[in-house]
């Protein structure tokens, strides 16, 4: 009977079905399987999929997580439902790969591993790429991945790595570039691109991709503010752009990308400013170069947070209209780490632990070991049929 319908009609069907629900259907038949191989299909699918299906992931211990949360409850319940499975490179071992680092791009996973490996990971395919690191002696360097679209519509694939040092010439500190290329399996070093005068967060945050290019966030040497940056793939440049026009005075800054469309920056209190504040940008489009308009989205009392506000180290818009807010800490050995849901205003503030006390002494025996340790990261994920070339 389906195969009696025209073929935009199915074409159209198959567009509202979930990514891991395509992928069982792959063996139904030939037309089937090379239509979830085609670039048009895949990229109006992972559309469609970003506008009104999404799930939850948090890395915490080493592993990802889904995490189900129900608005439909005041205030809303959260779950952890168990992890997805990265594996190791050697395949005669079944041994789980821990993982200390996660960065996502469209349905596709950047990996940092304890041992500081990369690995590219598209959980819904199955598919993983492992990465060779360059030779450059570089301190904390921090990774992203992003693509370019060539003109069949197929991604290509690359990673961003930077890192800031102190540039001779230049008499001051920079941000330096590095892109890996998926064809050639090698690094190259960009001359010409850098940022000056600023530095990297003390932690691995700030940082999104949004159509296939890369947001980040830097700090200011001169005054300790905060500075939004996006890195494009094609152009192969830097841009600086504007953020909320509010007091920054060292405040908070958290930042997420809201239905894979547009960019969202939690801000903290200041001192003149009690509350929290979510601000999101209008829609930014993947082929033009929009000018970011930031618009308050909602504000939250920082006050009903039991002072944890500060704590907070990523964090995401879960729902706008119900204005529910999502954010995760890296707590200590008496707190433990905690998930939050924060209603605005003063509606609820609710803590749902996920990284006990007891978890945390274990945690500090690991970190006598060598490798690196786990950052925990919650973000809206959506799965997709893009392969990994």
């Amino acid at each position: 009977m389906v195969l009696d319908l025209p073929l935009d009609l199915v074409d159209e069907i198959l567009y509202k079905v979930p990514a891991t629900s395509l992928i069982r259907l792959r063996s139904t038949c030939k037309r089937w399987n090379a239509l979830f191989k085609d670039s048009r299909f895949t990229e109006k699918q992972f559309r469609k999929a970003a506008s009104s299906r999404s799930m939850i992931l948090l890395l915490k211990d080493y592993r990802i997580c889904p995490v189900s949360v129900n608005l439909n409850v005041t205030p809303p319940s959260i779950k952890f439902q168990g992890t997805l499975s990265l594996k190791c490179s050697d395949t005669s071992k079944s041994k789980e790969v821990d993982v200390a680092r996660v960065f996502h791009c469209d349905g596709v996973l950047l990996c940092t591993t304890k041992k500081k490996s990369l690995v590219v990971w598209n959980p819904c395919l199955g598919e993983t790429r492992w990465i060779e690191l360059s030779d450059a002696n570089v301190k904390a360097p921090r990774f992203a991945l992003g693509y370019i679209q060539n003109n069949k519509s197929c991604r290509n694939y690359k990673i961003l790595r930077w890192w800031d040092e102190y540039d001779k010439k230049l008499r001051e500190r920079v941000l330096r570039f590095e892109i890996y290329e998926f064809s050639s399996c090698s690094w190259r070093f960009l001359d010409e691109v850098f940022i000056q005068g600023h530095i990297l967060p003390n932690n691995h945050i700030g940082v999104s991709s949004l159509n296939g290019n890369i947001y980040l966030l830097a700090t200011k040497i001169k005054d300790g503010c905060k500075s939004l940056f996006s890195f494009d793939f094609t152009a192969e440049r830097v841009k600086h752009l504007c953020l909320p026009l509010v007091e920054q005075s060292s405040r908070m800054m958290r930042l997420s990308v809201v239905r894979e469309e547009r960019l969202s920056i939690l801000l903290g209190p200041s001192s003149s400013f009690l509350n929290m504040e979510i601000w999101v940008t209008n829609k930014i489009d993947s082929v033009s170069e929009t000018e970011l308009l930031w618009t308050r989205s909602f504000i939250l009392d920082s006050l009903a947070t039991n002072g944890n506000w500060f704590r907070i180290f990523t964090s995401l818009v879960l729902d706008e209209e119900k204005k529910v807010f999502l954010c995760c800490n890296f707590g200590n050995e008496k707190s433990g780490n905690l998930v939050y849901t924060i209603g605005e205003e003063e509606k609820y503030y609710t803590e749902f632990p996920y990284f006990t006390k007891r978890r945390w002494s274990r945690l500090l025996t690991k970190c006598r070991e060598p490798g690196m340790i786990w950052s925990p990261v919650i973000f809206n994920y959506v799965p997709s049929l893009f392969p990994i070339q």
